[in-house]
C-alpha cells in the first residue's frame, strides 16, 4: 500500500490482493490493477510538493512507483500464466477425461472397482472436497471401497484426484466364476463365497431359464437360507459372506449376495443405499427386458423367519411404489418406472376386486403352502375363511401389505 503526491500530477492510492484469478490493466499516469475477486481501491490526491500522507504512508519518487508497479506486473503475469496453464490442463489436455459433478465421478469410481483396478486418477469439476472425503458413502459397491485418496491439483472448480482401492472378497469370487481367475491363496473367505455361488448355480440354474426366472431363483435361495440378524462377528452381517456362508446378515448382506450372484449370471444389477423409517437400508435394482426395477430381499424375508414360506411383495416394483416406504438419492441410481416385470403381473396373480380374488386364488391351491396375490382395492381387511372350503386346511395365517395402488395379500396355509 502506498500513496504518492506530485505537484500538478494526479495519482491514486492502490490496494491490491493478488490471487490466481487476476486481470491486469495498465494506463499511463492512471494505474489500475483489477482482479477477479481482488479488492481495488483508488483514492485521489492532488497538491504541491511531495509529502508524507496523513496515515503514515511513504512519500516517494516516480521511479520508486515504477519499480513497485513493475513488481506487481511480474506477479500478475506469473499468476495469469499459472491460471492459464491449469485451465489448459483441465479444459484441453484432459477434456475427454473430465467428469462433471458427483454423479459422474461416483459412476466412474464404481466402474473402475468392478473392473478390478487397484487405483484411479480422476479429473473432476463441481465436486466438493468434502464429497471426495466421503466418497465411500456414495459408491455402494460390493466389489470394494476407497482405501486412501489424494487431491493432486485444486484450482477453482477443478480437482485432480487419485484414489486407491481395497478390493473385497466378492470381487475375487465373481472374477473366479466369470473369468476363471485364481483367487489369492490366502483369501479363504473369497473361496468360500465362490463355492456357494458355484454350487447354487449348478443346482438351480438351467440354460433355458429367462432372466426373470433366474432372479426369482436367486431371490428365493437367499431369503430361504439367510436369517436376518448378526453373526458372531457383527461386521460380517453387512457382507455377502454373512448372507451366503454364515447364513445370517442384515440388509447390506442380502443386497450384496443378490448382486454378486446376478452378476455371475450376466444380469445387470445394482445396489441402492437409502433409508426407511427404521433407519439406513440397502436393496437392489435389476434390469429386465430393457427396464429397471427395484428388488428388496430383506423386506421379503419375514420376521420371525418363515424358512421356506416365501413371499415376493418387493420383487420388481417401480419407484412410485417403493418410495411410499423407502427414500434414496435418486440422482445416483436408475429410474424404475415400469411395472411389466412386477412379480404378480408376470405370474398373473393380480385381481381387480376381492370378489375376483376369491374366484381366482384357487388356481394356486395345491402348488404351494403360500398363496400370494395383488388386489386392486381400497379394502383394509379381508375375510379369508372361504379358503377352508378348498382343501384340508388346519389353519390360516396371512399378512396384508399396502402398496399404494394395490394390496398384497400373502396367505400361509397350515395343512392337515
Amino acid at each position: 500500500n502506498y500513496k504518492v503526491v506530485f505537484k500538478q500530477r494526479t495519482f491514486y492510492n492502490i490496494k491490491v490482493r493478488i490471487s490466481t484469478q487476476i486481470r491486469f490493466i495498465y494506463n499511463h499516469r492512471k494505474c489500475v490493477v483489477g482482479a477477479c475477486g481482488a479488492k481495488v481501491q483508488m483514492i485521489k490526491y492532488t497538491g504541491g510538493s511531495p509529502q508524507q500522507s496523513r496515515d503514515g504512508g511513504l512519500t516517494g519518487s516516480l521511479g520508486t512507483k515504477k519499480k513497485i508497479l513493475g513488481v506487481i506486473s511480474i506477479v500478475v503475469v506469473l499468476s495469469l500464466m499459472m491460471v492459464g496453464v491449469r485451465w489448459l490442463f483441465f479444459n484441453v489436455i484432459k477434456s475427454s477425461q473430465m467428469l462433471d459433478g458427483l454423479v459422474e465421478f461416483r459412476a466412474a469410481v464404481v466402474q473402475d472397482m468392478e473392473d478390478g483396478d487397484a487405483s484411479g486418477m480422476y479429473y473432476v469439476s463441481n465436486v466438493a472436497k468434502n464429497d471426495v472425503h466421503n466418497i465411500n458413502k456414495y459408491i455402494d459397491s460390493a466389489y470394494g471401497s476407497v482405501d486412501t485418496y489424494r487431491i493432486i491439483i485444486e484450482t477453482g472448480r477443478y480437482l485432480a484426484i487419485q484414489l486407491n482401492y481395497e478390493l473385497s472378497d466378492n470381487y475375487y469370487a465373481v472374477r473366479k466364476y466369470i473369468e476363471g481367475t485364481d483367487i489369492p491363496e490366502d483369501n479363504i473367505r473369497a473361496k468360500q463365497i465362490y463355492e456357494v455361488i458355484d454350487s447354487f448355480i449348478n443346482d438351480n440354474i438351467s440354460d433355458g431359464m429367462s432372466d426373470l426366472d433366474k432372479e426369482i431363483a436367486v431371490h428365493d435361495y437367499i431369503v430361504e437360507n439367510c436369517v436376518y440378524g448378526y453373526p458372531d462377528n457383527n461386521d460380517d452381517a453387512y457382507t455377502a459372506y454373512g448372507a451366503l456362508v454364515l447364513h445370517q446378515s442384515v440388509c447390506d448382506g442380502y443386497a450384496e449376495a443378490f448382486f454378486i450372484i446376478m452378476s455371475c449370471l450376466g444380469v445387470k444389477c445394482d445396489i441402492v443405499v437409502g433409508s426407511t423409517e427404521e433407519g439406513l437400508h440397502a436393496w437392489n435394482q435389476i434390469e429386465l427386458g430393457g427396464e429397471w426395477y427395484n428388488v428388496d430381499l430383506t423386506w421379503d424375508d419375514s420376521l420371525p423367519d418363515m424358512g421356506s414360506y416365501l413371499k415376493h411383495t418387493y420383487v420388481n416394483v417401480d419407484d412410485s411404489t417403493l418410495e411410499l416406504t423407502h427414500s434414496w438419492e435418486k440422482q445416483f441410481y436408475r429410474e424404475c418406472a415400469d411395472t411389466a416385470y412386477n412379480f404378480y403381473k408376470k405370474r398373473f396373480y393380480t385381481y381387480d376386486s376381492f370378489d375376483e380374488y376369491k374366484k381366482g386364488i384357487r388356481i394356486q391351491m395345491g402348488g404351494s403352502n403360500v398363496l400370494e396375490a395383488a388386489i386392486y382395492t381400497d379394502d383394509e381387511t379381508f375375510d379369508l375363511s372361504f379358503l377352508y372350503n378348498y382343501g384340508n386346511i388346519r389353519s390360516i395365517n396371512y399378512v396384508v401389505e399396502d402398496m399404494g395402488g394395490y394390496k398384497v395379500v400373502v396367505v400361509y396355509l397350515n395343512m392337515k
